[in-house]
């Protein structure tokens, strides 16, 4: 039984490795095709959400910073007013989905790399989906209309480290449930 549900997890790893990369094989302007249904989807709740708050926060905490950097976040806050509204809801699909993506890798790759003794193991899993994302960004460098971005593979981190969190948690209560079911410290 363990050995079968160690290869359907190596099949689940292997099927999201290849849905990531596929996608980042595709040129810029079919990417930019794939992501418009959810942009179009998330407009109008973003257009109601969006009413100048984020541009009045950022300007407030200009106020309280010094000098040169206070005027410098101050820029930033007018210029984001006058673009967040058009580019707000692409940069939140791409991201998002960046994030998805790798949070459900991890939690499979969370979930493969168990120790024998049924202790679980962070550190692996994690490496080998950071390895990914830098595989992923690479490919993206010689795909036209894409670029291979470092803001993106630490996006692609964080959601990894979500997804190994949520499997370790998951295999953890498991555990617990099993021992305090039948008694025994064993893992199931």
């Amino acid at each position: 039984m363990k050995k079968i549900s160690q290869r359907i997890l190596r099949v689940c790893v292997v099927v999201t490795l290849l849905f990531i990369w596929i996608n980042s094989l595709m040129p810029g302007d079919v990417s930019t095709l794939e992501s418009g249904w959810a942009e179009k989807l998330l407009w109008p709740i973003l257009d109601r959400i969006y009413d100048g708050t984020l541009q009045s926060w950022i300007e407030a905490l200009a106020g309280m910073l010094p000098g040169r950097l206070g005027l410098a976040v101050f820029r930033f806050a007018q210029q984001l007013g006058e673009r967040l509204p058009y580019i707000w809801p692409s940069v939140l699909v791409r991201k998002a989905a960046h994030f998805t993506e790798y949070a459900v890798l991890g939690f499979f790759m969370g979930l493969q790399w168990v120790r024998r003794d049924g202790r679980s193991r962070f550190w692996l899993p994690e490496g080998l989906c950071l390895a990914a994302a830098c595989v992923d960004e690479g490919i993206q460098l010689f795909v036209s209309g894409r670029a291979g971005q470092l803001r993106d593979v630490c996006i692609d981190l964080c959601g990894a480290t979500l997804g190994v969190l949520v499997a370790l948690t998951l295999l953890s209560a498991v555990r617990s449930w099993y021992v305090k079911r039948t008694g025994i410290r064993k893992n199931p």
